[in-house]
């Protein structure tokens, strides 16, 4: 039975929706760009946004004329607002749609910059950002924190490769750091590659950010001046492409430094500094640290580059620089004429073979006299100190007994001579081809047809059959097609492909209509998957990484943020506005605690993985309950 005043509530909800007047005209499309300070140090990253009205679901934009400076994506996310006003009775609604693009960009180098405007596309409209201006200073070296930049040597030949090593000395506890390293955006100057690292030595290492990507640093102690330092050190090497006089601009460091505790308490068992010099927390009984942004530049540095001489350079000369060894390979080594051979070249002598190419073979004058030899060629394999190409000959004719020596010219660095580096010879043996006739190709034999009788076939499909008895009725029409496997499927399959194209076009679709949406239904599945993976990394600040970025995620698609650096105080309200419980916001917030703290520490006392993984699985339930 309807109750009287649910008939009242429904009449009231009907006068105030038609009474309701939408100010929900399209509103013309704008975008702001804005900057979180306008002036920074070299290598100290700041959030840039660009905020679009008149739009939830802008075009993510380009900003690939920035290039000053390294941009880094953090997420979107929509900030769009409602209200309700009411004026002699009648009420009016409010909609303002918004979206915020969210980066991090870290300057390259000093000087007065223009971030460009930026072209924002929604709803078919277009609209352009404010041209912002940036002041980008020097940073200033300090006792506690020193950058160094050192080559392997000062002068070098095109194509020799040089090694940099970077090396950070550590006074203090960080964390969050980075280094802007100017020398790897000179693509057109070097060849970089990372030297590989032995992971079973026994050391530490850390994954250190540099640039748009990150690097293997190793942990070890050095001297600078007269003190003591914890040493991060990581190596590049580098290839010259081009002589010249190349001035390497300093690298910049970005981090946190400990400054000092809120709340501190002694240690029981005191505290090694260098044992472990990336602080931690949550391990430091109650004690939390007081950190200050610090810029460091390194130092800067020189490198001459020659050209390899002219004089006495072979002609085949094709660019070797260092000192090579080649070896061949050949199967079969009996063929016909015209009968394919597998020639490998085997190439080894410099550490760094990536870029090396071997010439190609038509320009062995012996190689080519006697086999053909096609253009294309097998892309060489690098493995470890040595390069493999593997090459298609042919002979062309019977009389050849071997393939002949290969030569590569290279240019010695240690005798600064041009030198030779030959195969051997390989002995084969190649036979005439065999002239295929066409009785040959109908496999038939010859036969001598003297004597023999003409004879009249009585069967087979030489015999003409005259008989009614051997026509047979082939109905053809739609039943005849049912029963056909081949007509059934070309009738059935269309309409079935037709249905499950829609099928898919229709989910497709509805993702599409609320995208966060589909992100928060999957976000649980994704989050416990990750944690359970911490389990198979190789070290435990590994997997408190891990841990750490899958709850960011997690609570980034749950709650429509932007997850790239979620902190616990960016959710903590929206959560208890959902019913999350105190307890459950003091586990999420120790986790983050120790996650943010330990993600990049090395010592022993920490939590074992596994106690963690189950404490993050059992803390990921509690925030499915509430918030699914």
């Amino acid at each position: 039975m309807i109750r009287p005043k649910h008939i009242l509530a429904f009449v009231i909800a009907v006068v105030l929706t038609s009474s309701l007047r939408l100010n929900a005209q399209v509103k013309p499309l704008s975008a702001d760009a804005v900057v979180e300070r306008s002036s920074v140090f070299v290598g100290e990253p700041f959030i840039f946004q660009i905020q679009v009205s008149g739009s939830e679901n802008p075009e993510k934009p380009d900003l690939s004329e920035i290039t000053d400076f390294i941009v880094e994506y953090q997420g979107g996310q929509v900030n769009s607002s409602r209200s309700v006003t009411i004026i002699n009775g009648r009420m009016t609604q409010n909609v303002k749609q918004a979206y915020i693009f969210s980066y991090q960009l870290v300057p390259k180098r000093t000087g007065k910059f223009l971030l460009p405007s930026v072209t924002v596309h929604a709803n078919g409209q277009s609209a352009h950002t404010n041209p912002v201006v940036m002041h980008v200073q020097k940073p200033a070296e300090t006792d506690d924190f020193k950058l160094r930049l050192y080559l392997s040597k000062q002068e070098c030949y095109v194509g020799e490769p040089v090694t940099l090593t970077v090396t950070w000395y550590l006074g203090k506890d960080v964390r969050k750091f980075s280094i802007n390293l100017p020398l790897l955006d000179q693509k057109n100057l070097f060849y970089f590659f990372d030297p590989q690292v032995d992971f079973k030595s026994g050391k530490k290492f850390y994954h250190i950010p540099v640039g748009n990507g990150e690097v293997i640093g190793e942990k070890g102690r050095g001297r600078l001046g007269d003190r003591d330092f914890a040493t991060i050190t990581f190596k590049k090497v580098l290839i010259p492409k081009q002589e010249g006089f190349v001035n390497i601009k300093p690298a910049t460091l970005f981090c946190e430094a400990l400054t000092g505790y809120r709340q501190m308490r002694q240690h029981p068992f005191g505290k090694d500094f260098f044992s472990d010099f990336f602080n931690d927390d949550f391990f430091s009984l109650g004690r939390q640290g007081v950190y200050q942004k610090v810029i460091v530049p390194s130092n800067t540095l020189n490198l001459k580059v020659y050209d390899v001489p002219a004089k006495g350079q072979p002609a085949n000369f094709a660019g070797h620089v260092g000192q090579y060894k080649i070896q061949a390979q050949a199967t079969p080594t009996q063929m016909s004429v015209g009968d394919p051979i597998t020639l490998t070249l085997t190439l080894s002598g410099p550490d760094y073979l990536e870029q090396v190419d071997l010439p190609p073979l038509d320009r062995q004058p012996e190689l080519n006299r006697n086999f053909k030899i096609p253009k294309e060629r097998a892309v060489g394999e690098t493995s470890g100190k040595i390069k493999v190409f593997t090459q298609t000959i042919r002979p062309l004719k019977p009389d050849i007994t071997e393939i002949p020596s290969i030569e590569l010219s290279y240019f010695d660095t240690r005798t600064k001579e041009y030198r030779i580096a030959r195969t051997d010879p390989i002995p084969i043996q190649v036979k005439a081809a065999r002239v295929v006739t066409a009785l040959d190709a109908e496999g038939a034999t010859v036969s001598n047809s003297f004597g023999s009788e003409i004879e009249t076939w009585t069967k087979g499909i030489a015999y003409n059959y005259e008989d009614m008895s051997v026509i047979e009725d082939h109905g053809f029409g739609p039943v005849s097609w049912l029963k056909s496997p081949v007509w059934f499927c070309m009738i059935a399959i269309p309409p079935m492909v037709y249905l499950l194209l829609w099928v898919g076009l229709f989910f497709i679709k509805r993702q599409n209509a609320d995208p966060f949406a589909s992100r928060a239904r999957k976000a649980y599945g994704r989050l416990t998957a990750s944690i359970k993976k911490a389990r198979r990394r190789e070290s435990e600040q590994q997997s408190y990484e891990v841990i750490l970025n899958a709850f960011r995620k997690y609570l980034g698609d749950k709650l429509r943020f932007p997850h790239g650096s979620l902190t616990f105080n960016d959710v903590k309200d929206s959560l208890s506005a959902k019913g999350v419980d105190s307890e459950t916001l003091g586990n999420l917030k120790s986790l983050f605690e120790r996650c943010e703290a330990r993600r990049f520490a090395g010592n022993s006392d920490m939590c074992d993985a596994s106690s963690l993984v189950e404490q993050s699985i059992k803390l990921a339930k509690n925030l499915e309950n509430t918030l699914k």
